[in-house]
């Protein structure tokens, strides 16, 4: 994915809510089409093909909707949707010997981390967090956001790691890699063998 710059992206969300359609600001920008509809997908505009390409993408995400409506996640299902997301995106056994899950979608890692509470008994004051920004970012408000999403206090936050973004390293509303830490070996095994026992039933 190429790089561009953020006023780029900001320019082209601003043409788009003057109403200039996505091949114009193309035309503008010198940016491809498609990298546009990325960045102002979320913009209301008039245009018919966009507005019904968006219906289109919502009556196909609603479709299954309905099987969430009544689903009670307890104690047992939460610890069952821990090991699988654990098993996409934790650091594994032998190589780690506390749980690590790292992810930048932040509405991932905030549902990894209630399910493991809601899961578990885990001790609040174990978990610790390690932040992976982009030299663009500022760190005390990347900070803060993810503390206040994730319901941990800063002081639980390592001093995070700033890289500089290359030209395959860019997204809207990048909000750095997050690695949720938690010190206990014990739990990593159980959920690590929580998921190994599913492989055998399927």
């Amino acid at each position: 994915m190429k790089f561009y710059d953020q006023k780029i992206v900001q320019k082209a969300r601003k043409e788009r809510k003057k109403g200039l359609s996505i091949r114009e600001i193309e035309k503008k920008l010198k940016v491809p089409n498609f990298t546009i509809s990325r960045w102002v997908r979320d913009i209301p505009s008039d245009a018919k093909a966009f507005n019904l390409a968006r219906q289109k993408e919502e009556f196909l995400k609603s479709d299954l909707r309905s099987l969430c409506d009544d689903l009670k996640i307890d104690k047992n299902l939460a610890k069952i949707f821990v090991s699988l997301l654990y098993w996409c995106e934790g650091s594994k056994y032998p190589s780690s010997n506390f749980v690590a899950f790292s992810n930048s979608d932040y509405s991932l890692v905030k549902v990894f981390l209630e399910l493991l509470r809601r899961g578990f008994e885990i001790n609040e004051d174990k978990i610790r967090i390690h932040l992976q920004l982009h030299s663009t970012h500022s760190p005390k408000e990347i900070t803060k956001f993810w503390s206040d999403l994730l319901h941990v206090p800063s002081a639980q936050f390592y001093k995070p790691t700033i890289t500089h973004p290359t030209n395959k390293m860019k997204r809207v509303d990048y909000r750095g890699t997050c690695t949720i830490k938690y010190f206990d070996v014990k739990l990593l095994l159980k959920i690590i063998g929580l998921y190994e026992s599913l492989t055998k039933k399927l």
